[in-house]
């Protein structure tokens, strides 16, 4: 299988994004991301969407992501024409955005790809005429930006993306998608997290949120982010606490507390058992590397 590099399609490597047209009258052979996601746009025509082993039919629509590892390709093109925005999502999908709440966003961006590399999950955003030609209108401002290259061009087409990212959220309609209920109760469930992450969380408490029994909440969640969900919690209480002790003057206690924490000495322990550093390290070593 072949790797594909995002290098391939880039001339500022410190700007991860690419946008293109692509007119597909040949099968295109099976290939995966390097450390990359792929939104996908099909703007006209349809396609046999290979996604690792499984094929489905895509059509002038719909809208799907595949993120790194994923080996998919096409093959049966019928006037098939697509959008394609290549980009790393760290570096757009920052922690302070509040998109990540959005449960569309979760499902789009986050659970579909996830699940699309595990299983038959052929679940996808499909616009209907007044989103399709919105989105089109979109697209075409961050082709002809990216073209263009005119001053500021990267502050706009970061800005751009990002009203995409939004629009395309706020478009999912999980009514959609009857067969799979997992991915309408795990994106759910998802958004509640990014939103109250610093409050008390339990795990039967998003097991009722998600309409599953305890045991098969857990299960669904392993299998979709690799680990319990007191787990992701914890790393995404860890991701924020970063985030602020880089970005603010905030005392180690207050942020302890936006976090989630009021035992400082628990968190500095879990913060270091995380990070391999105490709070006041870590901050202490982003100052150096700023000065």
């Amino acid at each position: 299988m072949f790797r594909m590099p995002l290098s391939a399609f880039l001339q500022d490597e410190s700007f991860p994004f690419f946008i293109q047209y692509g007119i597909h009258k040949e099968p295109l052979y099976l290939h995966s991301h390097d450390n990359f996601s792929e939104l996908v746009i099909v703007l006209s025509g349809s396609a046999e969407h290979i996604v690792d082993s499984e094929r489905y039919r895509i059509r002038k629509g719909d809208v799907f992501v595949i993120s790194d590892e994923t080996e998919h390709g096409y093959t049966d093109v019928r006037d098939f024409r697509i959008c394609n925005i290549m980009f790393r999502p760290s570096f757009f999908f920052t922690p302070e955005l509040d998109i990540t709440e959005s449960a569309g966003f979760q499902a789009l961006f986050v659970l579909e790809p996830r699940y699309s590399r595990k299983s038959r999950f052929s679940s996808r955003l499909k616009l209907d005429m007044d989103a399709f030609l919105q989105i089109n209108r979109m697209i075409d401002q961050l082709h002809q930006e990216f073209t263009e290259k005119s001053d500021g061009w990267k502050t706009i087409l970061k800005a751009e993306f990002l009203k995409l990212t939004v629009t395309l959220s706020r478009l999912y309609r999980f009514e959609a998608i009857p067969d799979d209920a997992g991915i309408l109760q795990l994106a759910g469930v998802i958004a509640y997290i990014q939103k109250n992450y610093a409050e008390p969380i339990s795990v039967s408490q998003l097991a009722r949120l998600s309409n599953y029994s305890e045991r098969q909440f857990i299960r669904l969640f392993k299998e979709a982010f690799g680990c319990i969900p007191m787990t992701y919690i914890t790393n995404l209480r860890m991701q924020k606490a970063c985030e602020l002790l880089r970005t603010t003057n905030l005392s180690i206690a207050e942020i302890a507390s936006r976090c989630g924490y009021h035992d400082n000495n628990y968190f500095s322990r879990i913060f270091k058992k995380h990070n391999g550093m105490t709070p006041s390290a870590y901050r202490a070593r982003v100052i150096k590397n700023i000065s």
